[in-house]
């Protein structure tokens, strides 16, 4: 049995609210206990409930590979559960990714080489997980509403699976979306700066307050 966070439905547009039985289909076609069958199941799952593959992050090609490594039953299963994954994969295998814009493009790069600079070795489905960590960052909410999974712990828990390293580095306990944009632009020599999709969220003035006016009030 697997354990793998639920999409909350409060967080999904009211067409999308079928992601976590989408989930759990995927999941019947699992290796049992695979520490990431939970995560990913839920990805694909938020994305096709979405209708828009791309939003996982992930490439076709990568797609078709991760299909095969953790689902490899689910493309062609006779389950009227899956038949999102089945509409929908042909017509993303022919539009592909959604291109960015030149700033979403030079964090997403930031973003990749600081994760790839503290990648686990230990984790063969890491680069999947990278790619769809640098496509969530560029939207505008919590990384782990932003994910489809239930809390800030199940990315927390991600992190340190794929780059203890890094997630051990959070000491001041920062959310995670702003401690990633920080540690990319650290590591490149940058400002730090908020990650694309961090003005659009509810908790923007929380993580990044106005400076007071000199001689303002304190």
């Amino acid at each position: 049995m697997h354990d793998f966070p639920n999409a909350r439905s409060d967080t999904l547009p009211a067409d999308a609210a079928a992601a976590p039985q989408l989930a759990h289909a995927l999941l019947r076609h699992a290796p049992p206990g695979h520490p990431d069958a939970g995560f990913f199941a839920t990805v694909l799952a938020t994305s096709l409930a979405h209708g828009d593959l791309g939003r996982s992050g992930l490439s076709p090609e990568e797609m078709d590979a991760l299909l095969e490594r953790l689902f490899p039953g689910a493309p062609a299963a006779h389950d009227a559960a899956l038949a999102p994954l089945r509409g929908q994969r042909a017509a993303y295998a022919a539009a592909g990714l959604a291109p960015l814009d030149r700033s979403q493009a030079e964090f997403t790069r930031l973003l990749r080489a600081l994760l790839d600079a503290w990648t686990s070795p230990a984790m063969d489905t890491t680069p999947w997980v990278t790619g769809v960590l640098a496509r969530a960052c560029l939207r505008p909410d919590h990384l782990w509403r932003d994910l489809g999974l239930s809390g800030r712990e199940d990315v927390t828990a991600l992190l340190a699976r794929h780059y203890p390293g890094l997630a051990a580095r959070n000491v001041r306990n920062l959310r995670w979306k702003q401690f990633l944009a920080y540690s990319a632009r650290e590591l490149a020599g940058q400002p730090l700066a908020p990650a694309p999709g961090c003005p659009g969220c509810e908790d923007y003035g929380y993580c990044y307050p106005r400076p007071r006016p000199e001689g303002g009030p304190q």
